[in-house]
């Protein structure tokens, strides 16, 4: 495409974040010196990456287990529970303030 490449881009899980690394690398662009780059989950692959991968942690197994509650309520006909699953900005090294 043409025009400035993003001065970030947030990806929902980490896997695809490595793979925004790539194509940032094909293009010619450095993570984060051209584009900052996060994830979520903070799975293995994150502190693998070169630059370390800025993501969010979170607890899998809570969220699947909210997420089933939710959708046996939903299917049952009652209200999901509300409530907050914690998480945690582990900041890394592919994250950086944009380029004046």
């Amino acid at each position: 495409p043409d025009g400035p490449p993003p001065t970030a881009i947030v990806c929902d899980d980490d896997k695809l974040a490595a793979g925004v690394y790539k194509a940032l690398r094909r293009r010619g662009l450095r993570v984060p010196d051209d584009v900052s780059v996060t994830g979520v989950d903070d799975i293995a692959l994150a502190a693998a990456l070169d630059p370390e991968l800025t993501t969010v942690r979170l607890d899998a197994e809570l969220f699947g287990e909210r997420g089933m509650h939710a959708l046996l309520a939903v299917l049952e006909g009652r209200t999901p529970e509300e409530g907050q699953i914690p998480v945690e900005l582990v900041v890394r090294g592919s994250t950086a303030p944009p380029r004046a």
